[in-house]
């Protein structure tokens, strides 16, 4: 019969931070997916995130027990947003991944990329929309009361997006944002 070993106090505390690390890593995975990313990628940048060393992409396969693919095309995505960086080991050919570690740069690169442009484009397509009612009338008809209420929807729409880049813009940049102020300047201007 085999004497049963006692874990160390030390391999207590490994597992410990491994559960804890666990946590985190499904947390990320969850936020990220209530933002439109996919669960993989918070999860790997999490893995990176938590970790003390670079990972490889093996090492963040067999860590999070998902397909190579599925990291492969996740560390693209934080790559290209600059949540993660590549780094590179003094005489080794291994190429590790490090978590960009200011969170605050992670999140500006991410909304200043994806979100402006969707709502430069959102303003842009609303002015369009508007352009059309207005045009639809013969120079000096009015609008019939259905295309009126259209256009001030419309023009409710298109102040909501403006409103919303500029919030954007002072969020991300190093200004402070009085919200309250900008809400009740749109409530003010918002349609009856």
């Amino acid at each position: 019969m085999t004497e049963r070993r006692h874990p160390t106090d030390d391999e207590i505390h490994d597992d410990a931070l491994v559960q804890a690390q666990d946590i985190c890593i499904e947390v990320a995975g969850r936020v990220a997916e209530f933002w439109g990313f996919t669960r993989t990628m918070g999860r790997v940048y999490c893995a990176l995130f938590l970790s003390p060393k670079p990972m490889t992409q093996a090492e963040l396969v067999e860590r999070l027990g998902i397909s190579a693919a599925n990291v492969s095309m996740s560390l693209k995505g934080l790559l290209r947003w600059g949540a993660v960086h590549k780094a590179y080991e003094k005489g080794s050919r291994k190429l590790n991944y490090v978590a960009e570690p200011e969170l605050r740069r992670v999140i500006g690169n991410i909304l200043g990329g994806r979100e402006q442009r969707e709502l430069k484009e959102a303003v842009g397509n609303l002015t369009d929309a508007m352009d059309i009612v207005k045009s639809s009338r013969p120079k000096g008809k009015a609008l019939t009361g259905d295309e009126g209420f259209v256009a001030d929807r419309i023009a409710h729409l298109e102040q909501a997006a403006r409103l919303s880049n500029r919030l954007l813009d002072l969020l991300l940049g190093e200004g402070r944002v009085d919200v309250n102020r900008e809400l009740d300047q749109f409530d003010d201007n918002a349609a009856p």
